[in-house]
């Protein structure tokens, strides 16, 4: 059938617009937010009857994929980030949207007559502030890793920034780390703990358990628990400002 091999639609009452897009690759479902609706990579031969059972059992985790629809940045909303805190302040002083960050954070500027609960206007906030997180990745996350690989003695090229949503990050093998900006979103300990996986790629590239032996002596504790708290992360600001 056609739905078996191209991407479909499907429509659940309580999860919206979802796009199916199997792919030839996949050996599990992987599932994203994009923007209105949820995308669900899936294995070739997964039809609309057997996504309905396969959606009752990953619903829990779906719902909370979905955004709420009180899941806006308004004036009393306090975001905490690793480097920052974010405030808005509305303000005659300014025509467009600005923004000031000093040691005492992040204030983003908004006119009087800016309308926060219109899409547009969480949009161009939402983008202030990931612009405010790159330039922070870009300070924080090399200086962090360059100081891990001289105490661990280990080799690194180049270290980049992206906005990856797949991934917090990634190592080549020439040792190049690309760190998504977005992991400015994590704690301090998480964030090490990705900076910390990735280093452990430049030794080991790939996830035996070589890897793992050799990350849990990094961490000095065992990796695979804080692995699994990076996929439930639940920090408001995560859950506002990551696509």
């Amino acid at each position: 059938m056609y739905y078996l091999c191209q991407m479909y639609e499907y429509n659940d009452k309580e999860l919206g617009k979802i796009i199916v897009k199997p792919n030839i690759r996949a050996k599990r479902i992987i599932a994203r937010r994009k923007g209105e609706y949820i995308q669900l990579t899936v294995p070739f031969g997964l039809t609309p009857k057997k996504l309905s059972s396969v959606l009752d059992v990953m619903r829990h985790r779906l719902m909370n994929m979905c955004p709420a629809k009180d899941q806006l940045i308004t004036e009393d909303s306090v975001l905490e980030t690793f480097p920052f805190t974010v405030r808005l302040s509305r303000t005659c002083l300014v025509e467009s949207v600005k923004m000031r960050l000093n040691d005492s954070g992040l204030i983003v500027f908004i006119p009087k007559d800016f309308d926060l609960e219109n899409s547009a206007s969480q949009h161009i906030v939402k983008e202030m502030i990931r612009q405010a997180l790159r330039h922070e990745a870009k300070r924080i996350l090399p200086e962090k890793t360059r100081k891990f690989a001289q105490v661990l003695h280990l080799q690194v090229n180049d270290i980049k920034i992206n906005k990856s949503v797949s991934r917090w990050g990634s190592c080549s093998r020439r040792k190049t780390i690309n760190f998504s900006y977005y992991t400015m979103l994590l704690s301090e300990k998480q964030i090490d703990y990705v900076i910390l996986h990735e280093l452990a790629h430049t030794v080991e590239l790939n996830h035996s358990e070589k890897f793992w032996n050799l990350l849990n002596r990094f961490c000095g504790e065992d990796a695979k628990t804080i692995s699994r708290s990076l996929r439930k992360y639940p920090s408001k600001a995560y859950q506002l400002l990551r696509p």
